[in-house]
């Protein structure tokens, strides 16, 4: 795993409940993971850095490639990639693109320019094996034979998809979110005006029982913007709402956030991510790719760096949120997520799924990449595929110490009942932890301590069980750390 060190920067607090002082102690949920990314829960450190993970790209990169007449110019993530538990089956909608702008298609009968941006699916056991099943749904020059979906969508883009299998609406319990265009010129392309004949310019909803068969809602567009980017969409379960994040609304390559309550009305998106001085005036956002985790919005931000005219790579940057509105990035503006070497398939263009796939042990980052910079003409153009970068759960940050012993102690917070557990890399030292009161002083009549050793994901506390008194008590926890680093702690 590749890391980055960083100086513990000073940053605002995004969360209304951030109390610190002991009449106002901070309240956190049972089994929400507290991660570090700010200093939200943490009250001191003393001998401890702050250290930024990137994500290990999988050696058999790209799983997910080019293999079909109808996804011969690109494969590419500006869509999903989803594990459904009940089927135990990895789900992925992507864009697949037949060929160049200045070639053409025949598509269910319509002839459309060779780059518009069809939707395939396709699915896996283990998610680096990839099936595309032949679903005879959509007529690409005049055969269904292929894996396309959706015939009803014309020219989707950033197809971001939400699974919730308890939508008491069958019909309903596969949601996208997309921008859909092509009625009127479309683009100026190598100097031709490229003519559509779809449906009307704007973000656009769909509803599916199975994620396979698609019905676009009846009042699309929901919302009059466009978005030339990969969309995402998620649910926050604190607001009770459903979050969108694109290029809608935000004045070009910058990123734009919107809200709504039922998936169909959305509220005026406003601007939230913007480059500022330190990223230079020739950096764009050329998308974002989301995950509300464990209370935190976690963004992976697309940086393009144009380095002459409208070419230049891009690669990725973290950033984070409690609320999806005010967001903090790296002060060093580190990179998260780094192009290959020259001439690796993922040297010069990389764009990630609309979420990563979280599962109990690891998080798993779908990314379409190129050898081509963005923008780049000539051969190297022709080709994107979608490959995987893995982390640990929890292992985009972590706080580490040497030899030396380091100590974290946390802000008083109110005990949510349960037992304690770490996620922490031990295998050369160890990581102990203390219950304090809310003074910082050591429980009375009786302290409680614990300490571990080795690599663990969800190492529970020794000692812990005998205090199920404390639920409900303000205290804190003094944390020391010897050659040895630490992901996040949790109760449940």
């Amino acid at each position: 795993m590749h890391t980055v060190k960083i100086l513990m920067p000073v940053l605002i607090l995004l969360c209304i409940a951030a109390h610190s002082d002991e009449t106002n102690p901070l309240r956190i949920d049972k089994n929400v993971r507290q991660l570090f990314f700010d200093d939200f829960i943490i009250d001191s450190l003393n001998g401890i850095m702050r250290t930024i993970h990137q994500p290990v790209k999988h050696p058999d990169n790209p799983v997910l490639k080019r293999e079909h007449p109808w996804e011969a110019y690109r494969v590419q993530v500006y869509g999903t990639v989803i594990f459904d538990p009940q089927e135990h089956l990895f789900k992925a909608w992507y864009m697949n693109i037949p060929k160049t702008a200045a070639d053409k298609i025949t598509v269910n009968g319509q002839r459309r320019p060779g780059h518009a941006t069809l939707l395939s699916y396709a699915t896996s056991k283990d998610g680096i094996q990839w099936d595309k099943p032949i679903l005879n749904l959509v007529d690409y020059e005049g055969s269904t034979a292929n894996n396309m979906i959706a015939p009803a969508l014309y020219n989707p883009e950033g197809f971001s998809v939400l699974y919730e299998p308890a939508d008491p609406n069958p019909e309903r319990r596969y949601k996208a979110f997309y921008w859909d265009h092509g009625r009127g010129p479309l683009m100026m392309w190598e100097g031709q005006e490229i003519y559509g004949e779809g449906p009307d310019d704007g973000m656009h909803v769909s509803f599916s029982p199975d994620g396979i068969h698609w019905t676009p809602f009846s009042g699309n567009p929901v919302m009059k913007y466009g978005s030339d980017t990969g969309q995402c969409v998620l649910y926050d379960p604190h607001l009770k709402k459903y979050v969108a994040f694109g290029r809608f609304g935000a004045g070009g390559r910058k990123v734009a956030r919107t809200e709504s309550d039922d998936f169909i009305h959305w509220s005026e998106p406003k601007l939230v991510l913007a480059p500022d001085e330190k990223d230079g005036p020739n950096t764009q956002f050329y998308g974002i790719s989301v995950d509300c985790y464990e209370g935190l919005y976690i963004g992976m931000l697309w940086m393009f760096w144009i380095a002459e005219g409208s070419v230049g790579r891009i690669d990725m940057q973290l950033c984070h949120s409690r609320d999806g509105i005010a967001w903090s990035r790296d002060p060093e503006r580190r990179v998260f997520l780094p192009n290959g070497p020259e001439g690796s398939w993922d040297a010069g263009d990389m764009r990630a799924a609309c979420r990563s796939v979280i599962l109990p042990d690891r998080v798993l980052i779908y990314y379409a990449g190129s050898k081509a910079e963005h923008g780049r003409g000539g051969p190297l153009r022709i080709g994107m595929d979608i490959g995987l970068a893995t982390l640990r759960r929890d292992g985009w940050i972590s706080l580490d110490a040497g030899d030396a012993p380091g100590t974290l102690l946390t802000k008083p917070f109110v005990h949510p009942g349960g037992d304690l557990y770490i996620n922490g890399d031990a295998s050369k030292g160890a990581i102990a932890v203390e219950f304090l009161d809310e003074n910082g002083n050591a429980l009375s009549p009786n302290p409680v301590s614990g300490k571990l050793t080795g690599d663990l994901l969800e190492g529970k506390i020794a000692g812990a069980d005998e205090n199920i008194h404390l639920a409900g008590r303000t205290i804190c926890l003094k944390i020391t750390l010897t050659n040895a680093k630490l992901f996040s702690f949790w109760f449940k």
